[in-house]
């Protein structure tokens, strides 16, 4: 029997939507600006896109690792961070960071990929009202692995892991 498979971000979404519709719910938004709005001058731009341009910042990008395992965390195919059993790294310094997309992977000490995603510039945005990005997770028997860029995910509770699935 094979391991669980990595879970994304949208996956959670879609299997949890009452869930996804608390945690984003708010005002809804409007096609015209509000008559205060009108009197004061333009509406600001609602959406803030954490795409790089030059000399501006990189989107976060966090681990939560709540396995039993020290998790290597890799970007572009160079290590950023190992993260202890237990520990969540929420962001990462984005010293460490090279520029986007990024290849993001979450490795066993063996080296053996856990869970991975790819960020392009454009996918995390934050408004008012939403705040979408990339995710991914994968539930093992010795707890389960989050990696994102944005907001954290959220989903359902953990799952229990196929034995076997957390030698290093």
């Amino acid at each position: 029997m094979g391991r669980s498979p990595a879970r994304t971000l949208k996956d959670c979404l879609i299997a949890w939507p009452l869930l996804a519709m608390v945690a984003c719910a708010g005002p809804a938004p409007s096609t015209s600006p509000p008559a205060s709005a009108e009197a004061s001058g333009p509406t600001p731009t609602s959406v803030d896109t954490l795409a790089p341009t030059p000399g501006a910042t990189l989107p976060p990008l966090s681990i939560s690792n709540n396995t039993t395992l020290a998790v290597t965390f890799v970007v572009n195919g160079q290590p950023v961070a190992t993260v202890a059993p237990g520990v969540q790294v929420d962001p990462v310094s984005s010293a460490v960071l090279p520029p986007l997309p990024w290849a993001v992977e979450a490795r066993a000490p063996s080296g053996r990929v856990l869970v991975s995603m790819t960020v392009h510039a454009g996918d995390v945005r934050i408004s008012e009202n939403s705040a979408q990005g990339d995710g991914a997770r994968i539930d093992l028997s010795c707890g389960r692995l989050d990696i994102w860029a944005g907001p954290p995910m959220i989903g359902p509770m953990p799952g229990p892991g196929t034995p076997g699935d957390c030698a290093p």
